[in-house]
């Protein structure tokens, strides 16, 4: 008995239908030989997966410390804030599949962000007792002449600022010209009693050191009293505070290989 072509085809298929490949983890199944997974079928996986991802600090390192092999690589973000690990890294001549990740990134804490929106903001007078009736408690205070001023007596200085304008017209004839000079001058009264810094003390992200961040008070007088908050040295501050975060996890993961960028499996 000769078989027709389709009927070759047909046992073809019917026979490759069902092959496991893959060591008995996959099956070839279906008209266009598709793969089956079949580690879902099995009592456990083939290898651990799975991503956890933190904003604590103490969480991260302690989350490593229990799971992570001697050197694995922990790839530190100095820019973000931020850490990332992959616990099945392998190495050159055994790469793994990078499907368990931890992954840090650490929040600032409230009383920085607000320090954030203080600086290079303009405020009037109501704005600025509300600055400080919201976060007076984390601040001290120094005049023009360094001498330290109260919270009590910053706010009620602010409340009470007025503004004085002074305009003297001077008014000189000569015999073939004249001139007319014009001399405007605007003083805030009793601007010994304002401050001329802030001095901020917060922690600037959660799990870091507590730190003296200090803001310049300029005096605006175009439109009404105004005051202008403007951080001092603050990038330099910045590059200090991440220096911090990358010797935290370090200090706190010893055995591991911590390195300062990025990695994208």
């Amino acid at each position: 008995m000769s078989l027709t072509k389709e009927a070759l085809q047909h046992i073809e298929q019917s026979h490759k239908t069902g092959t496991e490949v893959a060591n008995g983890h996959a099956l070839v199944i279906g008209d266009q030989f598709s793969l089956q997974d079949m580690e879902k079928y099995q009592d456990q996986r083939r290898r651990f997966r799975g991503k956890f991802s933190t904003k604590g600090l103490g969480d991260f390192t302690h989350y490593l410390g229990e799971r992570a092999a001697a050197k694995t690589p922990v790839f530190i973000d100095r820019d973000d804030m931020a850490a990332r690990c992959y616990l099945d890294i392998g190495s050159h001549e055994a790469p793994g599949h990078c499907d368990h990740a931890a992954i840090l990134s650490l929040p600032k804490t409230p009383e920085f962000i607000a320090f954030h929106r203080a600086n290079g903001n303009t405020f009037d007078q109501e704005g600025m007792v509300e600055l400080l009736e919201d976060w007076g408690h984390l601040m001290t205070f120094a005049n023009s002449k360094g001498e330290a001023l109260e919270l009590r007596k910053v706010i009620h200085a602010f409340r009470k600022v007025s503004i004085d304008d002074l305009t003297s017209i001077d008014s000189e004839k000569q015999e073939h010209s004249s001139q007319v000079g014009v001399m405007s001058k605007v003083t805030v009264k009793n601007a010994e009693r304002l401050p001329a810094t802030i001095t901020w003390r917060l922690a600037p992200y959660e799990g870091l050191d507590e730190r003296n961040l200090e803001m310049r008070v300029a005096s605006l007088t175009k439109g009404g009293p105004g005051f202008r908050l403007r951080a001092m040295a603050l990038d330099a501050a910045e590059q200090e505070i991440a220096g911090e975060f990358a010797s935290r996890i370090e200090e706190a993961l010893p055995e591991l290989e911590c390195l300062l960028g990025s990695f994208s499996p």
